[in-house]
Order: C-alpha cells, then structure tokens, then sequence
C-alpha cells in the first residue's frame, strides 16, 4: 500500500464516517479523458508532453511526491510517442489525475518545499496546464477526501 492510501485511511479513520463531501462536477470531457487514460491506474496522475488540442503524446506516471522532475522522463503510451525520452521537468502540458481522493499540485520551481507558480488538478480530473506549462519541476499530492 503506497503512503497516500495509507494516509486516507488514516484520515477516514481519525474522522469517522461522517457527512460526503460532493466535489464539483467533471465536464463530460474531461470525465472521458479521465476514464480512458490508457496505462495511468487509479493510484496515479499522468503528466503528458501535449496538450490536449494536440494530442496527449508520451506520458509520465506521477505517484507519491516528487520534489523534483530531474531525472525522469516521458514513456510512449496509449496516447502517442511524440515526447518520449524527453525529460518530464520543464516539458509537461496536461495532467490527468485519476486518484480519487487526491488532488496534485505541479510547481514551478522543485526543491524540499516545491514553490513558485503551481497549478492544481482536483481528483478524477483532466487539465492542460495553463501557469505552469512547460514551466513544471515538481508534484505533490494533498488528501481531500
């Protein structure tokens, strides 16, 4: 069990039951484009190298922190190859978050504490990055139930 689901589990324990919390509704799109993310599993966001309007191209699987990018790179997947071997920092245009229960914060600058520009991406969601596209260093996850 990877240190985010451990993680809910503890925050549903240490809260009970209690009253669902509704998250805003998916555009039809982008529930489609979460639903068919090829390779990219329920415990994962994946950062692709296009945006949408271009086609997703290479993909990277984002799971657990990552403080920062150097280091890791783009794989050709269900959607494309265009990207693939290029360096995931600094080149990300989209994201798809198919977690259910967290929500991903690319930065601007990576580091022990990620800062600079970021943008958010809510559970279950597809965005193209607007603030931080390729201008991304970083990921980190944030429980919301």
């Amino acid at each position: 069990m990877n240190v985010k689901r451990i993680a809910a589990v503890a925050a549903i324990l240490a809260g009970g039951l209690g009253t669902a919390v509704a998250a805003p509704a998916a555009s039809a799109a982008e529930a489609a484009s979460v639903a068919t993310i090829g390779s990219c599993d329920y415990t994962y966001a994946c950062l692709f190298y296009n945006s949408s309007g271009v086609g997703l191209g290479a993909q990277f699987a984002h799971a657990g922190d990552i403080h920062d990018y150097a280091g890791s790179y783009f794989s050709a997947g269900p959607y494309g190859s265009s990207g693939a071997g290029v360096a995931v920092k600094n080149h990300a245009a989209s994201v798809a978050n198919q977690d259910a229960h967290f929500q991903i914060t690319i930065f601007q600058r990576s580091g022990d504490v990620p800062w600079g520009n970021r943008q958010v991406i809510p559970p279950l969601s597809f965005r193209d990055l607007t603030t931080v596209k390729n201008d991304n260093a970083a990921g980190t996850w944030q429980y919301v139930g």
